[in-house]
């Protein structure tokens, strides 16, 4: 029974929503009926009848009721025979996809407005001016579907319609089409068109300050002008005004509309008064009080009706990820103009040329000059060509050399010594020059590397955008029932596809932080772990991450190549959020402090940049000093949500995993950080389980001691990582008992399930 009730009720819904589209095709195409476009009867009321879709014949009797009463339907009589024929062909080809298609639909209604707009030229010849009108406004009212269609489409699929780029344009073409048809209604004194206009341009200076008034003054006055030309001069001044009232709008919205009318009004009498001086005032003083008496949050709320609204995460989101990536680009442009500016001073520094700059600073000024260069030019260049290629051979020439060439010069000591000089001064300015370049190449690595972070930044906070609605509403409502009325909760999926809630407070949490957990967990169905308190002045959040699947326990071990050293190796575990765990390794080429500090440089920057920053770390290892100095680089990162693992190995030894008995070697070969310009790392991921042992090595533990090491984990069904991890390096050393041996770290990592609260 009640599914009866049910049915009844819906199908009474779609009964009056029905009636009420009826209405409203009916009454938009009876309004755009009495429009005028240069004096012509206007083509919206087809635009308006297509875009109504299945109530086309609505539209249509709105529209002989508007010729009816202008008594002239002989005017109209092109536009009412479109509408009729449109019905009637998509009526024909039923086929929702193509009359739903911009481009079809717009070009439909053009072909069919000609066709009739020429035969009515053919059986009612007149004036070139009539037929010529007839032709404009079937392609605008073509123009116009199109654009309304695209719009509605777009605000359909993306849920909001921003006014950025194409669809500025179309959202200027519809506003002037809009108050072009409200401009040409037969109303006694006042100008709708125009006290709309006064009302947009308000808002728009309210929303975009002087741009938007200046804009929506010219869109405005493009409005009035296609409906009534007359009435162009006096609107001419609404973009002026709306530009300058936008300085006001920091005082309010009084003071903005005063500043508005009172510059409009000393435009207009700038102007000269004529007929229309006092009814285009009248109208910007209705637009005025309308825009002071309409609520701003009404018109927040329309424009979100009608624009689509953003909620205030994925704004947030967005604002974010466009910072980010407008940031990530200006890294790049400034990264482009350093390699611009490197390539152009490779130019020039081989552009030097050693026999010229000799041949300026001594033969300029001797008298055989014109002997040497003018008569016996060819011989005098073959002379120079040849101590120049013999200095860059030998890194100088001797008297003998000048004899040799220029036997008869009477300035062969100071061409000798012009010569030396000017090589070691280019020998200088190169060793300069690859020294800056070397240093130019550095900025460019690390600006890239910062390049990449914020690009990778930008993606994660702009894919955050799984949000649950409904989630976030009753985990709302439970704490309301806790006693936080003003509660602001959100459920969402972050950017490593784990379930997060945030909940923001207007006081501070005094519950029970494991019975709230609890709840939580059973409103998502989803195990969450402790919440993560923060409170800035009257505000508390509680973020929840969910709970992992895995844990992990570790074992350690170290030892240096002899105990009178440091070693050189360094390790690091680190723990970013509930499901994630890194693990570093560095191994600091040779032995003692100098290793040291190289794997501890490499651990410390790592620890803050993580995968990410490998590029900048190769290049800040090599910028340090001119000595050699590299290190290797070892990072494991565990996502336990998930369950995987992923290596990052920059020359660092192979890892291995132990799972059911068997051993898996994991890692290819790559260079260290710091020993090339660009040392790309190997990376390898896999999927972890229970019981599942990792295990991470310098080079100072053989494969074959790492394989012995297993048997331990095969002995045992709950194999202390420790213990494994201390016998591996004593193992390691003893290998090593009667030899030389490098430094020893061991890291053993064992996955568990995660236990519950």
């Amino acid at each position: 029974m009640l599914k009866v009730k049910d049915t009844v009720k819906v199908h009474i819904n779609k009964n009056s929503e029905s009636r009420i589209l009826w209405l409203i095709s009916a009454a938009a195409s009876f309004a755009a009926a009495f429009g005028k476009l240069l004096g012509f009867p206007s083509p919206i009321n087809v635009a308006v009848a297509v875009l109504s879709g299945v109530n086309i014949i609505p539209a249509f009797i709105g529209s002989v009721c508007a010729y009816t009463i202008q008594g002239s339907l002989e005017a109209g009589i092109v536009q009412l025979c479109s509408m009729l024929v449109i019905s009637v062909v998509r009526m024909i080809l039923n086929d929702s996809r193509r009359n739903e298609n911009p481009i079809f639909i717009s070009l439909l209604t053009s072909g069919i407005m000609i066709l009739f707009g020429s035969v009515m030229s053919v059986a009612m010849p007149g004036d070139t001016y009539t037929t010529s009108m007839r032709m404009l406004s079937a392609l605008l009212c073509g123009c116009v579907v199109f654009v309304a269609k695209t719009v509605v489409q777009r605000r359909d699929n993306d849920g909001v319609f921003e006014l950025s780029g194409i669809n500025g344009i179309f959202g200027g073409i519809i506003y002037i089409v809009i108050i072009a048809t409200l401009s040409a209604a037969p109303v006694p004194i006042i100008n709708l068109g125009r006290i709309a206009g006064t009302f947009g341009i308000l808002c728009g200076v309210r929303k975009y300050r002087n741009a938007g008034g200046a804009v929506m003054g010219a869109l405005t006055t493009c409005g009035v002008l296609l409906c009534n030309p007359l009435l162009a001069k006096n609107t001419l001044l609404l973009a002026t005004s709306g530009l300058i009232c936008g300085a006001f709008i920091q005082f309010g919205s009084l003071i903005t509309v005063l500043a508005f009318l009172g510059v409009s009004l000393i435009s207009l009498v700038a102007i000269g008064v004529n007929g229309d001086t006092f009814f285009m005032f009248a109208d910007l003083l209705i637009g005025s009080m309308v825009y002071i008496a309409v609520p701003v949050s009404l018109i927040k709320k329309a424009a979100g009706r009608v624009m689509g609204a953003r909620n205030s995460i994925d704004l947030v989101g967005q604002t974010a990820s466009a910072r980010l990536s407008f940031a990530s680009h200006t890294l790049s442009d400034i990264r482009s103009q350093i390699t611009l500016v490197s390539a152009a001073i490779d130019r020039k520094s081989k552009d030097t040329d050693l026999k010229r700059q000799v041949c300026m600073a001594v033969c300029s000024g001797c008298s055989m000059f014109q002997g040497c260069w003018k008569k016996k030019k060819d011989y005098t260049l073959s002379a120079f060509s040849k101590l120049e290629n013999t200095i860059l051979c030998y890194n100088g020439i001797s008297p003998l050399d000048i004899d040799k060439n220029l036997p008869v010069c009477s300035k062969a000591a100071d061409i000798e010594f012009a010569f030396n000089e000017l090589y070691k001064e280019l020998l200088a300015e190169k060793a300069n020059s690859i020294h800056l370049k070397e240093m130019r190449e550095l900025v460019t690595e690390q600006l890239a590397s910062m390049e990449d972070m914020l690009s990778d930044l930008s993606y994660r906070v702009g894919q955050v955008r799984a949000i649950d609605p409904s989630l976030s509403s009753q985990v709302r409502d439970y704490f309301s029932h806790l006693g936080y009325p003003n509660a602001k909760a959100c459920v969402f999926i972050d950017e490593n596809k784990s379930q997060r809630v945030e909940v923001f407070l207007t006081s501070a949490f005094r519950g029970d932080r494991v019975r709230l957990t609890t709840g939580i967990s059973s409103i998502t169905e989803c195990d969450f772990d402790l919440p993560v308190i923060t409170a800035v002045d009257n505000v508390t959040k509680l973020s929840f991450a969910e709970q992992p699947l895995l844990e992990i326990r570790s074992g350690t071990f170290q030892a240096s190549c002899n105990d009178k050293e440091y070693s050189g190796d360094t390790f690091d575990m680190l723990s970013l959020t509930t499901g994630e765990r890194y693990v570093i390794l560095s191994d600091g080429m040779g032995t003692g402090k100098r290793a040291k500090l190289d794997s501890m440089f490499a651990v410390n920057l790592t620890s803050r940049l993580l995968k990410a920053a490998h590029r900048m770390i190769n290049s800040i290892l090599r910028v340090k000093g001119w000595e050699e100095s590299f290190a290797t680089l070892d990072i494991l990162k565990l996502d336990l949500c998930g369950g995987l693992a992923e290596f990052l190995k920059s020359g660092a030894c192979v890892s291995y995993l132990y799972r059911d008995e068997s051993v898996k070697a994991i890692g290819g070969q790559a260079f260290p950080a710091g020993i090339l310009p660009d040392c790309i790392p190997d990376i390898s991921d896999v999927k972890i389980f229970e019981g599942d042992y990792i295990i991470m090595t310098s080079d100072g533990v053989d494969e074959n001691v790492v394989r012995n090491g297993v048997g331990l984990i095969r002995k045992s069904l709950d194999a202390d990582p420790q213990e494994i991890a201390q016998k591996i390096g004593e193992a390691a050393m003893e290998t090593y008992k009667n030899h030389k041996r490098d430094d020893i770290s061991v890291i053993i990592i064992k996955v568990e399930a995660k236990s519950s609260i």
